[in-house]
């Protein structure tokens, strides 16, 4: 048993109650959440267990950096000055604190410490403690008010274990069984968990599941992977098209504070028709293609043919009916602390202003 101040990195796990349930040893780090929202990180190792071959098959490489991706937005989520939910990127946001998660009761909250409260990526406060990450831990002292998303991270390298796939084909040594439904077993656990305590933002679809995955094509974008929407159904219906791309989509605010998103339309809004809002013109259409200068042939109304969405995405959004996006971060949003950094704080950000735009509970 452990407590959420201690240094100790192995086997940390924490009871509930009046502490947030963690745990922590070499191979997996997890946290419960407040939030209906889960976030998994399933390449982010780069630890190689002993005497485990090499996968003979698939994909081996890491997401690199999306370890101390994972570790940022831990942090980033546990600031009483960036987290209480209200979101406005001003820095005085007494008048506008509208919590989804009703914990605006702290005396930390901005509505009466509006001064020190700041959630934008370009503004740092000296009362900030995410604008400081410690990428050399995750273990963080919890703030119980603070809303945050179950969060899931391996730490076991991909050359091993795939988490991203299905048990049949993520591991070719049976020694990795355990490690894989741990993964597993703890993101079903969480969905369980939000099913239950989350009733209302389940059973009116607007559960969300990031799959948080790194990419090298378009190094300065963010690639949405849906399965070209099929993952996002629920999303649509209840909510429509802007709950998966307007401006307080989770997706669609990275791109309003600047984080470019491909594709930022969907596969629906084609159309040949002239009149249509939607319509672009085709010599138009390629010439944003080419902007891009992708290695791989790209549509405009479709996501990156390599990036669409793979096992967790499709598995999750069938099995719990919730909305499942893959989020590839480019690797210039990865590559350095600081970028690490300004992007937590902006996905951040962006996770609690869907969450109070759309009314999840």
């Amino acid at each position: 048993m452990g407590d959420s101040n201690n240094n100790n990195n192995n086997n940390s796990v924490l009871a509930k109650g009046n502490k947030v349930l963690f745990y922590d040893d070499e191979y997996i780090f997890y946290q419960e959440g407040n939030i209906p929202m889960v976030v998994t990180f399933p390449h982010s190792g780069r630890l190689k267990i002993e005497d485990i071959p090499i996968r003979k098959s698939g994909c081996i490489d890491p997401d690199w950096y999306t370890q101390e991706l994972a570790i940022s937005m831990i942090q980033c989520f546990n600031c009483v000055y960036c987290c209480c939910g209200c979101n406005s990127d001003s820095s005085d946001n007494s008048s506008n604190c509208n919590n989804s998660n009703n914990s605006c009761k702290s005396n930390d909250c901005c509505a009466t410490k509006a001064t020190a409260k700041t959630t934008t990526a370009t503004t740092k406060n000296e009362n900030c403690t995410c604008c400081n990450i410690n990428f050399d831990s995750n273990l963080v002292d919890y703030k119980q008010d603070c809303p945050r998303p179950y969060i899931v991270y391996s730490k076991i390298h991909r050359e091993q274990c795939d988490f991203n796939r299905g048990e049949q084909r993520a591991f070719e040594d049976e020694r990795m069984k355990p490690h894989y439904q741990l993964y597993h077993n703890t993101v079903k656990r969480f969905l369980e968990s939000i099913k239950q305590h989350h009733k209302e933002a389940y059973e009116q679809g607007k559960v969300v599941l990031l799959d948080i995955h790194g990419q090298s094509d378009l190094k300065d974008h963010i690639l949405r992977g849906t399965k070209d929407t099929k993952t996002c159904q629920l999303l649509l219906k209840n909510l429509g098209r802007e709950a998966l791309i307007g401006e307080n989509s989770i997706l669609g605010y990275l791109e309003k504070n600047g984080v470019k998103v491909f594709p930022n339309n969907l596969p629906s809004d084609y159309t040949t028709d002239k009149n249509n809002q939607y319509y672009i013109k085709p010599e138009d259409e390629l010439a944003e293609i080419e902007k891009l200068k992708s290695k791989e042939p790209m549509a405009y109304f479709r996501e990156h043919p390599e990036f669409t969405g793979s096992f967790t995405v499709m598995h999750y959004a069938e099995a719990f009916s919730i909305n499942t996006i893959q989020v590839e971060v480019g690797y210039t949003w990865r590559s350095t602390k600081e970028h690490r950094t300004d992007f937590s704080r902006i996905l951040r950000s962006s996770i609690l202003n869907f969450l109070n735009s759309y009314n999840v509970n």
